[in-house]
């Protein structure tokens, strides 16, 4: 668990970092801001799951259905996870495919977001140092009226999870 901690703890830090030297760039500055309230609140969901375990465990943990721009879910994502591959020496890569510029989904960015971070956070572990982790997105065609997204996780020579 300090691992997960660890990783919005140092985004929050670095951006902060960088935030306060570029307080004469308001568009560097404004984007920092971004990033910290995002990792701030991945960091607060971490804690509130510790907290909360005997409800996870229980099964009784309820997702919420909300509306989520996928392109900015994705940024705020990566922002979190490239720092934390490039401090270990692997390179990271994320690829969208199929997408208009406006992509709106209804899910629970939290629960998406931990489990892309778990995944990621542990294919970054076990990647040696030079090696490449890479998110694939990719819009599939509608089924049974609803679209959906495929998302992949690759190292080299193996896929961690491809989800519909």
């Amino acid at each position: 668990m300090s691992h997960e901690i660890r990783t919005p703890m140092n985004a929050i830090i670095g951006m902060t970092t960088i935030a306060a030297a570029s307080i004469g760039d308001r568009n560097r500055l404004e984007d920092c801001l971004e990033k910290i309230g995002y990792s701030s609140k991945h960091l607060l969901m971490l804690i509130n799951d510790v907290l909360d375990m005997s409800r996870i465990e229980s099964n009784r943990v309820k997702l919420t259905r909300e509306p989520f721009e996928l392109y900015q879910f994705l940024n705020n994502f990566v922002s979190v996870v490239y720092p934390q591959a490039s401090v270990k020496g692997v390179k990271f890569t994320e690829k969208t495919a199929g997408f208009s510029e406006h992509t709106t989904y209804l899910g629970d960015t939290l629960r998406l977001n931990q489990i892309l971070l778990n995944l990621l956070s542990n294919a970054i572990k076990f990647t040696p140092q030079g090696g490449e982790v890479s998110l694939e997105v990719t819009h599939l065609p509608p089924a049974a009226g609803k679209a959906g997204s495929a998302l992949l996780c690759r190292t080299p020579g193996s896929e961690w999870m491809r989800m519909r």
